[in-house]
């Protein structure tokens, strides 16, 4: 089976971005936590002023907050793909954009990377730690091959135990049902992604 990173770029529109706030408010950096927030919690986030149509299914802001769309969230049902925090996207100016929204937090992490024929920076360093632990994070990824046998069936994921890797890992056939769902998404498959 093939993989597919989802891309937080689209053609012609670029990256969606914007302030984000959580009520309620948070005590830390919101990359920094790894627990589940109270049930409770709401976001909003306000897109920058050079964001006029809000229409993508799928975005992921500079604060490290992972956004999918209600369409979306149609698609992913029955996954474990982790807590789910409502969200309401609002324009710079403070109107409410069409579609609904929803921060998926904690989105399940997969060590799945294949340490042998994946490309980075200190190989040798980290197939070493990889025999005599503690194993080293990767960083200065240039080619990404996945060991699938790590992955289980998994069908949206996030890969672990790499520098800086927020793109959301899909199957190829969630990416199908995605496709059919017609909803707005930029996905490239593992082999061609550009780090």
């Amino acid at each position: 089976m093939r993989y597919f990173f989802l891309e937080y770029k689209y053609p012609r529109k670029g990256f969606i971005d914007g302030a984000v706030s959580f009520s309620p408010s948070l005590k830390v950096n919101y990359s920094a936590i790894k627990y589940n927030l109270p049930n409770f919690t709401i976001s909003e986030i306000t897109l920058l002023p050079s964001i006029r149509k809000m229409d993508v299914d799928f975005f992921y802001t500079t604060a490290s907050v992972l956004l999918v769309s209600d369409d979306l969230m149609i698609a992913l049902d029955g996954l474990n793909i982790g807590q789910l925090i409502p969200s309401v996207v609002k324009y710079s100016d403070g109107s409410i954009v069409n579609k609904k929204y929803w921060v998926i937090h904690n989105l399940r992490k997969i060590d799945c990377l294949d340490y042998n024929l994946s490309e980075y920076a200190g190989k040798r360093m980290v197939l070493d730690s990889i025999q005599k632990p503690p194993k080293r994070i990767v960083k200065g990824l240039k080619k990404i091959v996945l060991d699938v046998s790590k992955i289980n069936g998994a069908e949206f994921f996030l890969l672990d135990n790499c520098q800086y890797m927020p793109n959301p890992i899909i199957s190829e056939s969630l990416y199908e049902i995605l496709k059919k769902y017609k909803l707005k998404i930029n996905a490239t498959p593992v082999g061609d992604f550009k780090v």
